[in-house]
């Protein structure tokens, strides 16, 4: 089976989430760590698998108020490069700058995004091509921050989660917003348009213990970022005793799933 019946708009969401699993197990005022993983997916019901071996090294120094987090993987036909770099304001880790790079079978994505607290702005912008016509889509934009929102990428919201930063609603949720390419409702994998715009979304996590583990499960709704995600299916993290992620299950649809376990050493 030909490896291109893969949405690479789709495709490339996952990467973005692998940043989230192996971050800092620092406690310490400055720590600097670099670590190995592996990534395997799984998709089409078994028919097409991906390995990717990552390379984690970041700087959390939290006397100074600063993080630096990079992220590079290579596997068969996959690249990419994710690096993030924020501070410690009004109490909890905020993404200055977040910049990624993914190739799927030579389609290319790129992404960069700043954020001007001063001027209360997010400027992003993307270009990646699509999968089977590899038309573009470009994004030059800038997304006003509203008072008294929380805005996050993977590095921060995860950080901040462990180090009990992320303080939960009334009714125990997590709520932050994150960035991204405004998508139509019902975008196929090379429909495009003649312009696009970056929005502010809202990115919910629901935690729990996991009865018979204890450890905490948090879940959230994949279906806002890409239309491979199964409705009322969400994504599962399970979180080890330092309040780090240590397995992550994403169930999608065609007989297609990620799981994600560090793997360090």
């Amino acid at each position: 089976m030909s490896r291109q019946v893969i949405d690479r708009r789709d495709f490339l969401t996952l990467p973005l989430v692998f940043i989230l699993l192996p971050l800092a197990r620092a406690h310490a005022a400055a720590v600097a760590h670099t670590a190995p993983y592996r990534v395997d997916v799984s998709l089409l019901y078994g028919a097409l698998t991906y390995r990717i071996d990552e390379t984690l090294s970041e700087s959390v120094d939290k006397t100074g108020g600063r993080y630096e987090v990079a992220v590079t993987g290579e596997g068969d036909g996959i690249a990419n490069r994710i690096e993030s770099a924020g501070t410690l304001r009004q109490g909890r880790w905020a993404p200055l700058r977040t910049q990624s790079f993914f190739s799927v079978k030579g389609r290319e994505s790129r992404s960069n995004v700043t954020y001007d607290y001063t001027a209360r702005q997010v400027e992003y912008h993307f270009k990646g091509e699509t999968f089977f016509l590899r038309r573009l889509r470009v994004v030059d934009d800038t997304v006003r921050m509203p008072e008294g929102v929380h805005i996050d990428d993977a590095i921060s919201a995860t950080l901040n989660y462990a180090d009990k930063l992320w303080p939960s609603q009334a009714d125990g949720k997590l709520v932050t917003h994150v960035i991204r390419r405004k998508l139509a409702s019902n975008e196929g994998p090379d429909d495009v348009q003649a312009r696009y715009q970056a929005e502010l979304v809202p990115f919910t996590l629901n935690v729990g213990l996991d009865a018979e583990t204890r450890k905490p499960i948090g879940r959230f709704d994949l279906t806002r970022f890409s239309s491979w995600a199964k409705q009322n299916q969400p994504a599962q993290i399970t979180f080890g005793v330092d309040r780090r992620p240590e397995h992550m299950s994403l169930p999608m649809m065609l007989g297609t799933s990620v799981q994600i376990r560090l793997k360090t050493g």
